[in-house]
């Protein structure tokens, strides 16, 4: 058996517009490697909540501090297209606005 950990994001409500942050638990790894008919290789794991479940171990970290750059690099990604969004979604508003003003 080992350690390792997954990553979480929590959102209010479940609604994926409305972060609420990231938290990183210990899963205890019960099982590695490639089940009959399989291809790949998996694990079985038990979470921290005592949940038992199977996943591609490319999915975890190894340990908590990998969890956590993981985090730190998906906000900043989640946070630069939100940004680019805003910016487009700004561009689009303010040609409208241009627009209703020339038909005055």
């Amino acid at each position: 058996m080992k350690t390792m950990y997954e990553v979480n994001w929590h959102y209010v409500d479940g609604d994926y517009r409305s972060f609420e942050g990231c938290t990183v638990s210990p899963i205890t790894v019960v099982r590695e490697g490639v089940l009959p008919g399989c291809s790949g290789v998996s694990i079985t794991a038990v979470g921290a909540d005592g949940r038992r479940f199977q996943g591609s171990p490319s999915n975890y970290f190894n340990t908590e501090v990998e969890a956590w750059a993981d985090i730190k690099s998906g906000v900043l990604e989640s946070i630069r297209g939100s940004e680019e969004t805003i910016y487009l979604e700004s561009q689009r508003v303010a040609a409208m606005k241009k627009f209703l003003e020339e038909l005055k």
